[in-house]
């Protein structure tokens, strides 16, 4: 059984879930909070890392607390221009209700609130979509790439007709690779790597991890009072990027980090995800010559 210990926060104690901790701990300024394999260290790390007020914390099974003990209350991915593709469309997922606000951080690295005895390997993954047409036609070209590093098994060239009915538009394209990869990262039980997203595309950033909160309470009207474009991607996102953020937060590395790269200025990542993109793009020309 996990404990969560949250030696400061909005309430203090050790948590038999996750679901009863993050509500102490999320988006609380200065929390500190780890998750152990024994009640013994969680209450020894809420001891050794609270505020030193004096007052007890609590041992909490769920929500209810059952028993106090002495204790404070507060308390990416390569350099190379070669890469290896993978065509075809990705299918994993992750079903459930929008429930939590997201956000964008800025930075290279995020800033874990709990200690921890070995960092998380880092890993950037690179996204980018591509549309021939831009939405003139039903069967435009499309396609996006994911890009992890050269030859990284999960590096992805998919076209679009294989992942969307719609018209292809470059936008729609964009969102799907940002798609992906937050698929990848809430799929990914066996890794320790703590992955940032890396897109040229603001708009697939932003709509997601920022402009769908308000979109969201606002009936998925934008501020002309039109329904959103593209909203049946960005929905579809969001349960997938609170499953990530609770994942990342439940290590303590804080939530996924979205980072915007300028688009065909060099970068290596950014040129190889636009390779893998276009390779999606020809396939599904292929199928429509």
């Amino acid at each position: 059984m996990p404990y969560y210990a949250v030696a400061r926060g909005n309430k203090t104690g050790v948590y038999t879930s996750w679901d009863s901790a993050k509500s102490n701990v999320l988006n609380v300024s200065n929390s500190c909070y780890k998750k152990f394999n024994t009640a013994a260290e969680a209450q020894a790390f809420v001891s050794d890392n609270g505020s030193g007020s004096g007052s007890g914390s609590s041992y909490s099974s769920g929500g209810s607390q059952s028993s106090s003990y002495g204790g404070s209350t507060s308390s990416y991915g390569g350099s190379s221009s070669s890469y290896g593709g993978y065509s075809g469309g990705y299918s994993g997922g992750y079903s459930g209700g929008y429930s939590s606000g997201t956000s964008k951080q800025n930075g290279s690295s995020s800033h874990s609130n709990a200690s921890s005895s070995s960092k998380p390997a880092t890993g950037k993954i690179y996204v980018d979509g591509a549309a021939r047409g831009n939405g003139q036609d039903r069967h435009v070209a499309g396609g996006y790439g994911v890009y992890y590093g050269p030859g990284h098994s999960k590096n992805a060239a998919v076209a679009m007709d294989t992942v969307d009915n719609q018209k292809t538009t470059n936008q729609r394209a964009e969102l799907h690779a940002l798609k992906h990869a937050l698929n990848d990262i809430a799929n990914d039980d066996s890794s320790n790597t703590k992955y940032s997203i890396h897109s040229d595309s603001k708009y697939a950033i932003n709509s997601v991890s920022e402009w769908s909160k308000g979109w969201n309470e606002n009936n998925w009207t934008n501020s002309k009072g039109q329904p959103v474009a593209n909203r049946d991607i960005i929905e579809s996102c969001l349960p997938i990027l609170d499953k990530v953020n609770d994942k990342y937060s439940e290590k303590g590395w804080g939530k996924v980090e979205f980072h915007h790269v300028k688009g065909h200025a060099g970068d290596p990542g950014n040129e190889a995800a636009d390779r893998l993109a276009n390779e999606g793009a020809n396939q599904m020309e292929s199928r429509y010559r």
